[in-house]
């Protein structure tokens, strides 16, 4: 931005670093001293810098640079790029009075600084402090690209970097070897505790109270390596919200595969739809699934799904289960048989870090819409254990699927 030839090529660095302007300040210096360095100008000879003081940066191009704190005064300041580092600091992370001045700055004041809503580009640049910091509001919110990079790789990465050139991280790879071992990634584990270690370091911010679910209980397998038919039976397991609406739960439906006694979990469907959509969306997963049974929580919004459901295919496969107890106690009573291994998820999905992060952050999480699904669907299956079941269809005797069976 600094080099374009356009005047209105402008771009803000934004730098609301733990509300201090001292910081912002060293930052804009440091920016400085680069650009007025004999390497940068070799780089970018057409980049001259006209005006460089304490507040902004600006070149004979019309391109400028200015760093403010969250909060600052940016009345009358557009921008073609806004970049957000480091927005609040460790301390505030935890109180829900600073998160929320922070997510109002953003919507009501910084968004809005944008020169051209259709071209312009925000990038926030944090370690993760809270399941509500401001990554996770605008990763809820949507439409915006993540790309996460914790200390461990905890799955399979492929991140692009320019060029038709990727770089690929396998499960443990150590991200900055150059500056932390494992060895020293784990002495910090231990003195930090796993909490602030998991949010800093993994990227992954557990709510205190978490870990009711432990991911070693799940074996992994290569997605790529099964088709339909590899399946003796599939079953999906829906947890309906009520509508499309912001402040709505998510409707989330988990897909599994029956594979030499192991339930392979095949796919995760996690949107805000409302009714209509809704229903599609069900019709359309269990065709692309070849799903044999569909398990919905027969409550609020699910229970009008499964009658028109039902009305609309009378062939049956249509499973309405009602939840017994919150859930917590719901979540107790399944991980009995989610320990025993015959769970598994793939080594890689694109769904798969939203899934781990929910079920390990249960139940201090915002959204718990998966872990519903996923508790009904084990509890499901060890229920139809105890029901008998004829030896070729596999259906339970003298309990055919219908509307309110299970």
């Amino acid at each position: 931005p600094f080099g374009s030839r356009s005047p209105r090529k402008m771009a803000t660095f934004c730098t609301p670093i733990h509300n201090s302007e001292q910081l912002a300040h060293e930052h804009h210096s440091a920016t400085r001293r680069v650009m007025q360095s004999a390497w940068y100008k070799a780089l970018f000879p057409r980049t001259i810098l006209t005006n460089a003081n304490q507040f902004e940066l600006r070149t004979s191009a019309g391109g400028f640079r200015r760093a403010v704190t969250v909060g600052g005064a940016i009345t009358g300041l557009g921008a073609d790029m806004i970049v957000i580092d480091d927005p609040i600091k460790a301390a505030d992370a935890h109180s829900p009075l600073e998160r929320s001045k922070l997510q109002s700055f953003f919507e009501g004041t910084l968004i809005s600084r944008l020169n051209d809503q259709r071209f312009g580009s925000i990038v926030l640049v944090q370690q993760r402090l809270h399941e509500d910091d401001l990554a996770g509001y605008l990763l809820d919110k949507g439409g915006f690209l993540h790309l996460n990079l914790p200390a461990i790789a905890e799955e399979e990465q492929t991140i692009a970097i320019g060029n038709t050139r990727v770089h690929r991280r396998v499960n443990g790879d150590i991200l900055f070897p150059a500056m932390h071992t494992s060895a020293s990634l784990e002495r910090l584990r231990t003195e930090m505790g796993p909490a602030a270690f998991s949010a800093q370091f993994q990227q992954n911010p557990i709510p205190p109270g978490g870990n009711r679910i432990r991911w070693s209980w799940f074996e992994t397998f290569d997605p790529g390596d099964y088709e339909r038919g590899d399946f003796t039976e599939v079953i999906q397991s829906w947890d309906t919200g009520a509508s499309a609406e912001p402040s709505s739960d998510f409707s989330v439906g988990t897909t599994w595969g029956l594979r030499e006694k192991k339930w392979h979990l095949l796919d995760v469907e996690r949107a805000k739809l409302d009714f209509p959509d809704l229903k599609n969306r069900i019709k359309a997963i269990r065709l692309r699934h070849r799903a044999d049974s569909v398990l919905i929580e027969k409550t609020s919004s699910g229970l009008g799904l499964l009658q028109q459901l039902y009305r609309d295919d009378r062939g049956g496969g249509w499973i309405g289960r009602t939840p017994k107890g919150d859930k917590q106690i719901r979540v107790e009573a399944v991980t009995g048989h989610l320990a025993t291994g015959a769970f598994l998820v793939p080594t890689h999905a694109p769904w798969l870090s939203d899934f781990r992060r929910e079920l390990l952050g249960f139940p201090a999480m915002r959204y718990d819409d998966q872990v519903d699904s996923l508790t009904q669907f084990v509890e499901w299956n060890a229920l139809r254990r105890t029901i008998p079941r004829d030896p070729v269809t596999k259906r339970p005797v003298g309990h055919p699927y219908r509307l309110g069976g299970g």
